[in-house]
């Protein structure tokens, strides 16, 4: 996916533009709401070649759904023909405009050879002219088109585009009316926060739904207003993509911890402080609580279950033999990690010791759902065994 990273040319001036919550960062929050409800790992960026950049992985992506965002708020509908027609106006150049669609399917012509999505959002319905009368859609893929329109947007696209009509596909392309209002936007998105935490899909609780939907667009602004060059994937990410893991890291900052996990932490270093272990190390220890909470929150995690497993198969042996490395938490913290690393020392290499500290506590005290991560981690798909 390099082929994200920046380049020259690329157009940065919505980037230098944004000032405030946009109806294009807020759509961007929904979209990552609506990710996180289902188990699989993304990034989205907004300013990435297109409004929206939505990719299924935020560490090897292999596909990715660019959004073109506009709001109509002075009619009912765009009509079909505004979308794909471009305009017989010249601009200031002397080239003729791409329409809307042809601007957006320019990212999947740059992108010949990946697999792209191409999604137009709007605010109002789009009205398409059919032989028994006109249609409002709310949701429609172009691949369902028929033949006549096809044919006609097909011609459109390749004409503004330069290419030859045979080459264009509509498949993937969606036309959608987003139900994300034009005003209060972090009510509605706080509603669909609120779902998900009722529905526990996060391991902690969501008090304050407003107030985080509003800290998750703030961090989407951040990104979209950040015009550093990225010349790489991993700049880009780092710079301008909001990951999985960054989505919950936030939203944990403005919540609750799980009842209990919070108490658990609390109390294994108060332990640690009564022993006289070593302050600098518990102190490391305690600036690991947000990164723990949010890898516990993150059932997609393998990396992060396969080192739960290890810590708890390690934990079994060393509490069945009793030994003196026990009898303090402090000493045990310490054997418990030096055993995990032993047994599996390559689950723990991209992670700093004072985490697999905290790791190793939690386990101890039982102040993890370990069934949750040893099931997922140590099942095998039939016939595997």
């Amino acid at each position: 996916m390099e082929l994200l990273a920046d380049k020259p040319e690329d157009d940065k001036s919505g980037q230098v533009a944004a000032q405030g919550f946009t109806y294009q960062e807020w759509y961007a929050v929904l979209l990552i709401a609506e990710l996180l409800e289902k188990q699989d790992d993304f990034a989205v960026g907004i300013e990435v070649k297109e409004d929206i950049a939505v990719l299924d992985s935020a560490t090897a992506p292999t596909s990715v759904e660019f959004c073109q965002v506009k709001t109509n708020e002075q009619v009912a509908a765009w009509t079909f023909d505004e979308l794909h027609k471009a305009s017989s106006k010249r601009l200031k150049d002397g080239t003729l405009p791409l329409s809307i669609l042809g601007k957006l399917y320019k990212r999947r012509h740059q992108f010949s050879g990946a697999p792209t999505k191409l999604r137009f959002v709007t605010n109002t319905s789009i009205k398409l002219k059919e032989s028994t009368g006109s249609v409002n859609l709310h949701d429609y893929r172009l691949e369902s088109l028929a033949e006549t329109a096809k044919k006609a947007v097909s011609t459109a696209l390749a004409k503004q585009l330069e290419l030859d009509a045979g080459a264009i596909t509509l498949d993937e392309i969606r036309l959608h009316r987003s139900d994300l209002p034009l005003g209060q936007q972090h009510l509605f998105i706080s509603g669909k926060l609120s779902d998900l935490a009722h529905r526990r899909k996060f391991e902690f609780k969501v008090s304050q739904p407003a107030i985080a939907a509003t800290m998750l667009a703030s961090e989407m602004r951040k990104r979209g207003s950040n015009t550093g060059f990225a010349s790489t994937f991993e700049e880009l990410k780092a710079k301008r993509l909001m990951t999985r893991q960054d989505a919950l890291q936030t939203l944990i900052q403005v919540s609750e911890p799980p009842p209990g996990i919070d108490d658990v932490f609390n109390a294994v270093l108060n332990r640690l402080d009564a022993e006289g272990h070593d302050f600098s190390m518990v102190d490391d220890i305690r600036m690991q609580k947000v990164p723990l909470l949010s890898a516990m929150s993150d059932r997609t995690n393998a990396l992060f279950k396969r080192q739960v497993t290890t810590l708890v198969d390690c934990y079994k042996t060393l509490k069945a033999e009793r030994g003196p490395d026990t009898q303090k938490l402090g000493s045990f913290m310490e054997r418990l990690t030096a055993e995990a690393l032993k047994k599996n020392k390559q689950d723990f290499v991209a992670v700093e010791m004072p985490f697999i500290h905290a790791l190793s506590l939690m386990v101890i005290r039982n102040g993890i759902d370990v069934n949750v991560f040893t099931v997922a981690a140590n099942s095998q798909p039939k016939g595997a065994e």
